[in-house]
């Protein structure tokens, strides 16, 4: 069906479409050879395009798409896109086509090492709607065109192996991201005949633009968030072709930029070139080398080419700074797609300038110093990807491949996990384990309006479901040898003898079936060396340690399941009912997403240390600073509160929940879906109140309370709909309605409420606006009862549309 595409090589589109993919360069070549540019400005000197090799190249209107760099792929697109092949040697000839579809996309492309085929990644229309990404291959001469993946999914990114497979980016992983409504991605590998296809990396988020190393392994940009601030950057990390040995390759903590894209190695150097870009838009930005060999963090080891995109390179004044911006601005008609063709030598497209540009990518040879010369442009259209046709030295080859079914276990060693701490405080012996965490992959994707920047809601912390896999003993002298489960997404925490959290890692590994993979300690420098142990030696001989599972179970971490219970025995005694003690309520009374207990703890002041991702740290965890280590309800707990004890179990599970950055929901399923956060007790799916609330809504306002009911203006409605000023979540009271807030705050001391008696609104229950408003909020009580939510028993969940071939 394709095949029939591959014709017309310098024909223009058909239906009256203007010719803007074909031939289109005739007539322009003759002035190829300008002055070298920077920053828009002439340049005295630039590279020169005489030994510059052929060239192939994706023309199409515009780079089509919107959305978080990492996840476009499932955007609509523009229509129209051709790969053409220019060679600068004969620039009368002009461009020539080799495939072209005026109703299909292609998004990105790769030459193989002999510079004959090429592999790319095309989406085209049929019956009316996009078909989605898949991988294709073509010769350089317009034959040989064959499609290699297929099924309801996107496959983007495609870049050869040394064997000759190819690894790519899929939405195979089946599902989705945190809190946009995109595909969740992977990396994946395949044969060069599309056979024996297997995944390669278990990132819950996505991963973009992978290219194979000399060393063999493959170097990608992966976003991935574990109690992160969402605009650290999308950094670079390498992974075998085989699975194993996931590490970081450079910026992980990086603010300025939000994401690094399309790295590639520059010959006969050790450094590698990329583009700087933004978070929530195409990759589209600054281009810069990165030498990491100053450092995994350090920004001075980015050097900038084109200092007319201002990005500068920066992380935050210390670990908790944010800086939102400017590592998020977009920056149109600036750089993309660089290819490095010798140590000073770089192909790239550039749409710029900056400012009264020509509104269309143009090719681009650029030196060292940015300086440029322009290889090729259409008057039509636009020109991205630019790849050269020479064979290239074929990368080491590493032996293996992903294992077919990724269940099973790898292991773990450290071999003295104070190399990072000990500088920081902590004393040798204080480690007494670490425990292993998973973020379970989004099972929905995000198609109600989200609460708190998050659909479904999960907490007012994480955005994830946290599974608790239990615990691994740590030895007197630091080491830890352990198993752990294969195929997951998982980090880890260090504990002390209590089970309080020391030091949280920061990021997210993998292990694959029968894989040993080991580091020094923990958040040691990297390019340290380990110190030959002999004690380490005989502990690898004898059998890894299995994770003993928390006594309460291993499992998602739920506060109802696993905090209420230790909360109810040791605390409602005091802290619930019509005046709890302090004006705290623990109870596990049900509020508008949560209960009164989850709200309490996390809304008061200084009980407990979470971080919700747009004001999360992003520099690294540092021990003896995060979670229950610091948070308040800590402190209560241990002084024995009222003369209170909690058992060590009922801490345990308290402090787990607190190190995982406190969820309150251990589900992505929903019983009331596109309602806000998929959790809402309050609110219809259109965002109208329900019948109850409509009730008490009119009841509320009739009493004319002495604050302003008419509705909020939130500070974004997007994530915080529909809010009432001076009305509260935990306000209303679903469990015992007589004892909302609401209610009581309004009511005199008298007849048993908790206002002034001169402020007092009800003198007594009997107050036929109370009486309605209680009226109202039983009802409330009732429609929950009859169609529970999912942290209540016999939640029904309602299964949701999990379509990864989509496009939005």
């Amino acid at each position: 069906m394709v095949r029939t595409l591959i014709s017309h090589l310098v024909n223009g589109w058909r239906g009256g479409r203007a010719s803007c993919l074909a031939g289109s360069a005739l007539g322009i070549c003759a002035v190829l050879l300008l002055a070298p540019v920077r920053g828009g400005e002439a340049a005295a000197e630039g590279p020169q395009l005489g030994d510059c090799p052929a060239v192939a190249f994706i023309k199409r209107s515009s780079y089509g798409m919107e959305g978080t760099n990492a996840t476009m792929l499932a955007r609509r697109t523009a229509v129209g896109s051709a790969i053409c092949i220019f060679d600068p040697a004969q620039p009368e000839v002009g461009s020539r086509t080799i495939f072209e579809d005026p109703e299909g996309f292609i998004l990105d492309m790769s030459p193989s090492y002999d510079g004959r085929k090429l592999a790319f990644a095309y989406k085209r229309r049929a019956g009316g709607g996009d078909v989605p990404f898949h991988l294709y291959e073509i010769h350089t001469d317009g034959t040989g065109l064959r499609q290699l993946t297929s099924g309801p999914y996107h496959d983007v990114s495609p870049a050869y192996l040394p064997d000759g497979r190819i690894v790519f980016v899929s939405t195979r992983v089946e599902s989705f991201s945190l809190c946009q409504d995109f595909l969740a991605t992977a990396l994946f590998v395949v044969d060069g005949d599309g056979g024996n296809l297997r995944r390669l990396e278990y990132n819950t988020l996505s991963n973009t633009s992978p290219f194979v190393m000399d060393d063999g392994t493959i170097l990608f940009t992966r976003w991935e968030y574990q109690d992160k601030n969402i605009f650290c950057t999308q950094g670079l990390w390498t992974i075998n072709p085989d699975g194993s040995r996931l590490q970081l390759f450079y910026g992980n903590t990086l603010t300025v930029p939000n994401a690094l894209y399309g790295a590639k190695p520059i010959p006969e150097t050790n450094q590698v070139v990329a583009v700087m870009a933004a978070h929530h838009h195409p990759p589209l930005g600054s281009i810069t080398v990165i030498d990491r060999n100053k450092g995994l963090e350090n920004p001075e080891a980015m050097t900038v080419l084109t200092p007319e995109v201002p990005y500068r390179p920066a992380v935050g004044r210390d670990w908790k700074h944010e800086n939102w911006q400017p590592g998020d601005v977009f920056y149109p008609w600036s750089y993309t797609d660089p290819w490095p063709l010798g140590r000073d030598r770089f192909l790239v497209a550039y749409g710029g300038p900056l400012q009264g540009g020509p509104q269309r990518y143009r090719l681009y040879l650029m030196d060292g110093q940015g300086r440029r010369t322009l290889l090729y442009e259409d008057p039509d259209t636009s020109c991205f990807h630019p790849v050269p046709l020479v064979p290239r030295r074929r990368p080491h080859r590493l032996p293996g491949e992903p294992p077919r079914d990724p269940a099973g276990e790898g292991r773990f060693f450290v071999q003295d996990v104070y190399r990072g701490l000990e500088e920081y405080g902590v004393r040798r012996g204080e480690v007494r384990a670490l425990r292993v965490m998973s973020q379970v992959p989004k099972q929905y994707n995000t198609e109600g309006p989200r609460y708190s920047d998050h659909y479904p809601a999960i907490g007012e912390g994480t955005y994830y479901v946290k599974y608790d896999h239990g615990t691994v003993p740590v030895s007197e002298e630091g080491s830890a040898y352990f198993s752990a489960p294969a195929g997951v997404e998982i980090y880890f925490q260090a504990l002390d003898a209590a089970g309080r959290e020391i030091r949280r890692m920061g990021t997210v590994t993998q292990i694959t079936v029968g894989e040993t993979q080991g580091c020094i300690g923990c958040h040691e420098h990297r390019f340290q060396a380990p110190a030959p142990h002999q004690a380490l030696v005989e502990r690898l001989r004898l059998p890894p340690d299995p994770i003993t599972p928390p006594p309460w179970g291993s499992g998602a971490v739920d506060f109802v399941r696993q905090v209420q219970p230790v909360l109810d025995r040791h605390c409602v005694q005091c802290h619930s009912g019509a005046a709890p003690e302090g004006d705290i309520d623990l109870s596990g009374d049900k509020t508008r997403l949560f209960n009164m207990a989850y709200e309490t703890l996390v809304f008061t002041p200084g009980l407990v240390e979470a971080y919700h991702l747009h004001g999360a740290p992003t520099g690294n965890f540092p021990p003896l600073a995060t979670g229950s280590y610091v948070s308040g309800l800590t402190r209560l707990i241990e002084e024995q509160h009222a003369g209170v004890e909690v058992d060590a179990e009922g801490r345990r599970r308290i402090y787990a929940w607190i190190d995982a950055n406190i969820p309150y929901y251990g589900t992505w399923s929903m019983s009331r879906p596109h309602t806000v956060g998929g959790r809402d007790t309050w609110l219809d799916r259109g965002q109208q109140p329900l019948p109850w609330f409509a009730a008490f809504l009119a009841a509320y306002r009739a009493a004319a309370l002495p604050e302003d009911v008419a509705p909020q203006t939130p500070i974004n409605p997007r994530y915080f709909p529909h809010q009432i000023r001076g009305l509260r979540h935990a306000d209303i009271n679903l469990t015992n309605p007589h004892l909302s807030r609401i209610l009581l705050d309004n009511l005199a001391p008298s007849a048993g409420g908790r206002a002034d008696d001169a402020g007092a609104e009800f003198a007594s229950p009997e107050d036929p606006h109370y009486q309605a408003m209680l009226e109202a909020i039983e009802q409330g009580r009732d429609a929950l009862l009859a169609r529970p939510r999912m942290d209540m028993p016999d939640a029904i969940a309602v299964p949701q549309d999990r379509d990864f071939g989509r496009t939005f």
